[in-house]
């Protein structure tokens, strides 16, 4: 009969157990974060997909110049350029002493990375700045980023605001904009002392993303609902789709992502009244808003309610898109085609114009005024006093 284990060997034991299970999950979160050394952090987080060409470990790159062959969301052969700031279209030189540049921000929908640079509403909208404004020279900046939301963007507005020299910085809101990084709204709440570890965060998120598929199915499982297109007539299945995308643009009918989205637009208007640039603000729908027979605009009318409540000019495309809904709008859920792009283009440019004139038209009086104090009469030199300032549209 074998002896019965000593207490100290039964401690021992259990310590080595203890050490051994302490000492595993150590390792794990060390590798864990040389992995994620190795990917790079992104510039912008949560630029995640696309072409392999475009991006790089989760990066926009700069300075490129590709062909993308028939791109999966368009179908069309698109070149793809980016400047130095890796930001879509040409070099970003500096700017013109009778330099007109509007910045407008987005995501995928404003990138426009499945159309050539010519038929994004960002470049609509420039061509009719230029028409409205003769003699001027007009730069609408692309500042679009595939899978971004509010956070991220004011995160790019607060890097690069001081470089391109906004005179007017335009926000292209979309309904997933509130998702933070974990795009799982029921989230896991770490308890303080436990929130530094990336392995704890890693398998939280794990299981948020398993709850969620047992309760909505995939987390893109509202695809093939939205493909089969009852919701165009059927109200159940209109309601069915939205609640299984709450995990993408589907939030957007839900409290959760809200403050999100407000902090990242107080960031944006800090910068703003910083620099001296208004910010203005558009939403964009999803495509079942528009052509669908259920007018329903929870979303918009929450946005258009946040930004009167923080003095943000506000434009709400919805409306318009329904009123072209024959038409050839979408490729997808949200991306729009070249006619959509269009569309867009023209319904935001007396909004961007109107605040324009709003935005020289004072800074002409502050330049004056300035040039006055300093010993520059009005009235005597008005002509010379003038020249120095901004002019109006």
């Amino acid at each position: 009969m074998n002896p019965p284990r000593s207490r100290p060997r039964k401690l021992f034991v259990a310590l080595a157990a203890v050490i051994g299970c302490v000492g595993a999950l150590a390792l794990a979160e060390v590798s864990l974060r040389v992995w994620e050394t190795i990917r790079g952090a992104p510039v912008v987080s949560g630029v995640v997909e696309g072409h392999k060409q475009v991006r790089v470990k989760g990066r926009i790159k700069p300075d490129v110049d590709v062909m993308i062959r028939s791109h999966p969301t368009s179908g069309r052969d698109v070149r793809v350029r980016t400047n130095s700031l890796a930001l879509r279209g040409p070099a970003i030189d500096p700017k013109l002493p009778n330099e007109i540049r509007v910045l407008v921000l987005g995501d995928s929908i404003t990138f426009g990375e499945y159309l050539a640079e010519e038929a994004t509403y960002p470049a609509a909208l420039e061509r009719a700045l230029a028409a409205a404004t003769p003699g001027r020279t007009v730069r609408v900046i692309n500042g679009g980023g595939p899978n971004v939301g509010t956070a991220d963007e004011a995160a790019l507005l607060e890097r690069l605001a001081h470089l391109v020299e906004p005179d007017l910085v335009l926000v292209g809101f979309y309904l997933n904009d509130g998702l933070l990084p974990d795009p799982y709204p029921d989230g896991v709440r770490l308890p303080s002392w436990i929130r530094w570890s990336r392995l704890a965060d890693r398998a939280s998120t794990i299981w948020v993303r398993a709850v969620h598929r047992s309760h909505h199915g995939a987390r893109l499982g509202w695809v093939q609902e939205f493909g089969e297109r009852r919701w165009v007539d059927d109200r159940a299945a209109f309601d069915r789709v939205i609640a299984q995308a709450e995990s993408d643009w589907g939030v957007a009918w839900h409290d959760r992502s809200w403050a999100v989205i407000e902090q990242g637009l107080q960031r944006m208007i800090r910068v703003g009244r910083q620099r001296g640039f208004p910010v203005l603000m558009t939403a964009f729908p999803v495509s079942i808003q528009v052509e669908s027979r259920f007018d329903d605009d929870r979303p918009q009318r929450r946005v258009r309610e946040l930004a009167g409540r923080l003095g943000l000019p506000f434009v709400d495309l919805l409306p318009m898109l329904r009123a072209h809904a024959g038409e050839s709008l979408f490729y997808d859920h949200c991306h729009l085609t070249p006619h959509g792009n269009a569309l867009v283009g023209e319904t935001l440019t007396p909004f961007v114009v109107a605040h324009l004139k709003q935005r020289l038209s004072s800074d002409r009086i502050l330049r004056i005024v300035a040039s006055s104090a300093l010993g520059c009469p009005v009235r005597a030199q008005g002509r010379r006093c003038e020249a120095a300032a901004t002019p109006s549209l």
